[in-house]
Order: structure tokens, then C-alpha cells, then sequence
């Protein structure tokens, strides 16, 4: 039977090679691997609310996770997990955990952005499997013209995106495809690059845990980069119908 990515989150031993992003596991299912992890540690029947995750080092063997919680509270918890592979740390993570509810106050949504190519005409983008292995997993339509490494002047990437294996948990799912798209920076350059996420921080919605979604729109946009190989990146997620899942924040380095 072939491996999937839910046997790389279910802790199998597996040659993590196929699911790697730039030079290791992809960043977004290392995310996933730790908030499983600190979902098996907090409280019975908490969700997501916001998870961050330092990737120091590439995960290229066994992950391992270890978890605990570094705050207990009436309604809401915080998780720390650190993930280590051949013996050392990998990644570190928090997450805030806390107890569904509805308070009724005013809800405020990003908007769903226009775009050039609806679901059904959006042309298929292949990334090379070579540059980004576990691309073989993820279908990747783009939305507007422009395409990583096309010399666009804006640093902005959007497109349509899906898992093409399930992933039943909508938040581990969340994560992988919050990570799956090329990095906005490579939209304005023109050379081949690695651009690796240092730093992830996804918010979650509500609607994560009430919506029955696969194709979902993700729109990325450098909003800052510095001389010195640093950039910030701003993330947002919805799926087809328009509703907001998930924003995200990235730091980011070009190799």
C-alpha cells in the first residue's frame, strides 16, 4: 500500500522523502504533526484557535513529538510541543486551544479577492516534483496571472488549492495547504530559488470546524522583505463559497 500523508501525521515510520517540501518534510505537515500532538496533550474536546510553529532545522527522519500543557484555564489552554528528528530539534510550537462557543459579537471577515480563473476554468499549474516533492499530493490551479519565478511586479500569488488524498482533521489539513503554495517573493523573481518557511502562525475561524471543504482559495503577498534574505509574508485561506478559514503569517529566508 502506498504511503499517505495521513500515515506521515498517524506516526508511521516511512521514508519521508515524498512528502518533502524545500529540503524536508513540508513545513505545514510538521505544523500538523505538532498540533496533534498538543491536542493529545490539552483537555478532551478543545479546538484549534492559533498555532505557532519555528522550523529551525529540515525534518528528514522519523519526527518525534513531545507535548505538554503550559497553561490549564476555564475555557481556553496553551500547548507547547517540540519536534525532533535524528536526535535533534526541528521545530518548536504553541498552540491556544480552547472550548467551542458563541459570545454573538460583531464578526468581521476578509473578503474573498477577485479572481482571473474561477474553480471550474482555473487552469492546473505542475510544480516540479524534483524542487518540491509532495507536490505530487497537492493540485494547484492558479486564480490570477501570475505564476512563481514569472518577473510579475507585484509579489502576490493566488490560486486554488486541494489535497489529493484525505486528510480528515480540517485544522491538519488547514495547515498543509496554508504551506502548499509557492512563496509570494518567488512571483517577482525570475531565478529558481528556495524560500523556506522559518516561522508559522495560522488563525483559525470557527467556520474551520462547520465547513465540509477540499478546494479551498489561498492568497499570499509579501508584505515586507529586507537585503538580508528576511521577508514577512500575509496569508489568508477560504474555501470556494467564500468564507474566511484561516489566516497566516510567515517569516520567511531565500537561500
Amino acid at each position: 500500500m502506498t504511503a499517505a500523508i495521513a500515515d506521515v501525521l498517524a506516526g508511521e515510520r516511512l521514508d519521508l522523502r515524498p512528502f518533502n517540501g524545500f529540503g524536508g518534510l513540508q513545513g505545514g505537515l510538521v505544523a500538523a504533526i505538532a498540533l496533534r500532538g498538543m491536542r493529545a496533550a490539552g483537555p478532551a474536546g478543545l479546538v484549534p484557535v492559533e498555532l505557532t510553529a519555528h522550523l529551525v532545522r529540515p525534518v528528514t527522519e522519523h519526527p518525534d513529538v513531545r507535548a505538554q500543557v503550559a497553561h490549564e484555564g476555564r475555557a481556553t489552554s496553551l500547548a507547547t510541543a517540540t519536534v525532533t528528528s535524528a536526535g535533534a530539534t526541528c521545530a518548536v510550537a504553541t498552540a491556544v486551544l480552547t472550548t467551542p462557543r458563541e459570545p454573538q459579537l460583531p464578526t468581521l471577515r476578509v473578503p474573498l479577492p477577485d479572481v482571473d480563473h474561477p474553480l471550474e476554468h482555473a487552469p492546473p499549474f505542475v510544480v516540479p516534483p524534483e524542487f518540491v516533492p509532495i507536490s505530487t499530493r497537492i493540485e494547484v490551479r492558479p486564480a490570477t496571472a501570475p505564476l512563481p519565478f514569472s518577473a510579475s511586479p507585484e509579489p502576490n500569488l493566488r490560486a486554488w488549492i486541494r489535497l489529493l488524498e484525505p486528510v480528515a482533521d480540517p485544522w491538519e489539513r488547514l495547515l498543509v495547504l496554508a504551506d502548499a503554495l509557492a512563496p509570494s517573493l518567488s512571483a517577482v523573481m525570475t531565478d529558481l530559488r528556495a524560500i523556506p518557511t522559518v516561522r508559522t502562525t495560522v488563525r483559525f475561524t470557527p467556520e474551520v470546524a462547520r465547513r465540509d471543504f477540499s478546494w479551498v482559495l489561498v492568497d499570499a503577498t509579501t508584505t515586507e522583505a529586507s537585503d538580508d534574505g528576511w521577508l514577512t509574508e500575509v496569508i489568508t485561506i477560504w474555501d470556494p463559497d467564500g468564507t474566511t478559514l484561516a489566516t497566516s503569517s510567515q517569516l520567511r529566508t531565500v537561500r
